[in-house]
């Protein structure tokens, strides 16, 4: 491994269009509500989180993608556990 390798080792770009597998557990922050629907906001992309606490708002949460439609850059996920709140 060369010395810029191992400088690059462990970056990665964060994409605006992300796409997910359904099963997939992922980390996003909870950035509001549609209607009584949690939902995470990732880049253009948003992410209905089912069975979110009703404070779930602001927080940082683990999520199971249960569908995700790359197209529309839209899917469902299943509400984890709350992992942290936001540094703001």
């Amino acid at each position: 491994m060369s010395v810029f390798e191992k400088f690059l080792a462990g970056w990665s770009f964060r994409s605006s269009t992300p796409a997910y597998e359904p099963g997939e557990t992922i980390e996003v922050m909870v950035t509001g509500r549609e209607g009584e629907t949690a939902i995470a906001r990732i880049g253009d992309s948003a992410l209905q989180i089912g069975e979110a606490p009703a404070d779930a708002v602001d927080t940082r949460v683990l999520v199971e993608v249960e569908t995700w439609d790359a197209g529309e850059r839209r899917g469902t996920g299943t509400y984890r556990e709350t992992v942290g709140e936001s540094a703001f």
